[in-house]
């Protein structure tokens, strides 16, 4: 079982600290490096941050936060967890991770990188065939996320 917290960190292309999430003690956007590939098989995934909290359309930022609670049990959802800092959007790189809610665990099964969003809503992801796989307990994750949010809410300035 893994550990996820949130914190604030400064990435390597921002310049001051904003909230991250980390896995195991390690910022997700350094956690990823190594996982998640652009179309040209290029490690693209120095200097994302966190989709959430850093999406200028509205609707997409409410879609990224929403994607990320766990949802309903035995069922996978696709959520964006990545974005480049200059982009703000779902049109660059994005990296992604299937998240499958079991009882009381919060999987993240694989990771990978959208290639087609529609409106927002990531429609076609190119996984990673050596992926790295977190589980987190339940309680932990939420936790986590609502840490999260209120850094991202009152904190990041």
């Amino acid at each position: 079982m893994n550990s996820i917290s949130a914190t604030m960190f400064r990435s390597k292309y921002t310049k001051a600290p904003h909230p991250v999430l980390t896995l195991d003690s390690i910022p997700l956007g350094s956690w990823i490096k190594g996982v998640v590939y652009d179309g040209a098989g290029l490690d693209t995934t120095e200097g994302l941050v966190p989709a959430q909290g850093w999406l200028t359309d509205d609707d997409h930022s409410r879609y990224a936060w929403q994607i990320l609670e766990p949802a309903m049990e035995d069922c996978s959802t696709i959520v964006p967890l990545l974005v480049f800092a200059d982009d703000m959007d779902l049109s660059c790189t994005v990296a992604v991770v299937e998240q499958v809610i079991c009882r009381d665990i919060v999987i993240w099964e694989r990771f990978g990188r959208a290639v087609n969003t529609v409106s927002g809503v990531v429609t076609a992801v190119a996984w990673n065939e050596m992926n790295p796989r977190a589980s987190f307990h339940r309680g932990q994750f939420e936790e986590a996320l609502s840490e999260f949010k209120r850094l991202t809410e009152h904190e990041w300035v």
